[in-house]
């Protein structure tokens, strides 16, 4: 019994391992669920990543993206500009192209130039007429007709005149300018271009302000520019004073070299000869001549009450000016003032005698 009992144990065996042998390989594996589900279908692996994502243009076509953008890059690389130019102070011209091809913009300022100018004409008798002007403006330039290289330049401004004299004229102590300026030098061809600008201001003691008390003036020029050296202007100028209202103008600039200019013009002359330079600064003597002047409202006594008067006379002087790499630039001269005159709209003219006169100025 025991020896049959042991037989039947050796047969159970032998069969439990005849069952697993039998069993197919797949049978014996155990299966686990997966923490990712296969996908559905077959994905194509990704390519490597060149750049950013396309760009689009305003035409509507896509662009190809730039190669030199790795956005696996080391973090803190400087991205580049939004605007690479300020634009409340310049603004970018004609691109030009430096060494090995590249690219860059010349720039041109928005504020082009805040300038303060004075002169002084001492009198103080009966046929002598005391000024001191001071006037301060600044220029602006604003790109027009999409060409940078003729902006339009924009100049508000203010001046004081004092006066003083002369006897037996009841004059205001003072008078103001508050203008702004508009000029605009086109250049059609490179050998036709132009010389235009218009002004509006009030012209006044500000102590009664009316229509006259507002003027309207203009410049207009042709230039013809027949060689480097030689141009040609002609045109007429716009004063709106009482005693001349408008005036022709022109004339011929010549610079024989790039250290004499000759303005051979009227009613604005002007020799320049430049001086050796001081370190970075160009220095230029000079002699011109001027028709000045002006026009204001002026209040007087009742019955006379507001009406317009002239200040005119004719200028030739002599001076020094400078300009610096660092753009301030400057002047002094000292000349005489002929045939003075004041002039009112009802046609009365008052003689003023001959006087000397200094002027400075500073420009940045």
């Amino acid at each position: 019994m025991k020896v049959a009992r042991e037989f039947y144990s050796i047969v159970a065996v032998f069969s439990a391992l005849i069952a697993v042998v039998a069993v197919p390989a797949s049978a014996q594996r155990v299966q686990f669920p997966s923490a990712v589900p296969p996908p559905p279908y077959n994905v194509a692996p990704s390519p490597a990543v060149v750049g950013p994502g396309p760009t689009a243009t305003f035409d509507g076509t896509i662009q190809p993206p730039p190669a030199q953008w790795d956005p696996y890059a080391t973090p803190g690389a400087t991205p580049p500009p939004l605007l690479p130019q300020d634009p409340y102070f310049q603004y970018g011209g004609p691109s030009t192209v430096g060494p090995q091809g590249t690219t860059f913009q010349r720039v041109q300022k928005f504020v082009q130039e805040v300038r303060l100018d004075y002169v002084w004409m001492p009198g103080n008798g009966q046929k002598e007429f005391g000024i001191n002007d001071i006037e301060l403006n600044v220029t602006f330039a604003i790109p027009f007709l999409y060409n940078t290289e003729t902006p339009l330049l924009v100049t508000p401004g203010f001046a004081i005149n004092l006066w003083n004299g002369p006897s037996g004229i009841d004059l205001p102590p003072r008078v103001y300018d508050a203008y702004l300026d508009a000029a605009w030098n086109p250049q059609a061809t490179s050998w036709f271009g132009g010389e235009l600008s218009f002004r509006i201001g009030a012209y006044s003691d500000f102590k009664k302000v009316t229509n006259e008390s507002m003027r309207y003036m203009g410049k207009g020029m042709a230039v013809l520019s027949f060689s480097p050296n030689i141009k040609v202007k002609a045109g007429m100028w716009y004063l709106d004073r009482n005693r001349i209202k408008i005036l022709p103008a022109g004339g011929l600039v010549w610079t024989p070299n790039p250290d004499v200019q000759f303005d051979i013009l009227f009613p604005n002359p002007k020799f320049a000869r430049r001086l050796a330079n001081y370190g970075n600064t160009e220095w230029w003597i000079y002699l011109r001549g001027e028709y000045g002047g002006g026009a204001w409202t002026i209040t007087m006594p009742a019955p006379i009450g507001v009406h317009s008067m002239d200040y005119n006379d004719m200028r030739c002087a002599v001076g020094v000016e400078f300009m610096n790499q660092g753009r301030l630039t400057g002047l002094f001269e000292t000349g005489l003032a002929f045939e003075r005159e004041l002039y009112a709209d009802t046609g009365d003219k008052f003689s003023i005698t001959s006087t000397v006169f200094l002027r400075g100025g500073l420009a940045y």
